[in-house]
């Protein structure tokens, strides 16, 4: 499945163009989105997500919950073999958490903020 990429500017393009990328990038951006979106937030799948507000924040879960259910969704991405939390960060209600994506034998870690 190709995505376009981004980064922290925003889409990136290449003498004009936008880059996709079907390789692991390109599906962990696709994770990343994916645990990072507020469930029933996306109206083509309102399945997509988690439930950030009110119930994972509101609730104030034990991160070992959080990483299980940031786990399972991010393994509901097409291309990914293992979702893995690495850390979660929950200052004041604004969380960072930091996962590693595995495509058969290859993983990379992203990053996604939620606040």
């Amino acid at each position: 499945m190709l995505d376009i990429m981004q980064d922290e500017s925003g889409v990136i393009l290449r003498n004009g163009d936008l880059v996709l990328d079907g390789g692991i990038d390109g599906i962990a951006q696709q994770a990343e989105i994916r645990v990072g979106t507020n469930r029933g937030e996306w109206w083509l799948d309102e399945t997509q997500g988690l439930p950030w507000l009110p119930g994972i924040m509101a609730s104030r879960l034990p991160v070992s919950i959080v990483s299980n259910m940031i786990n399972a969704e991010a393994r509901r991405t097409t291309g990914v073999t293992d979702a893995r939390t690495t850390t979660i960060n929950d200052v004041k209600g604004d969380y960072t958490i930091r996962f590693a994506v595995y495509v058969g034998a290859d993983s990379t870690e992203v990053t996604s903020g939620i606040n």
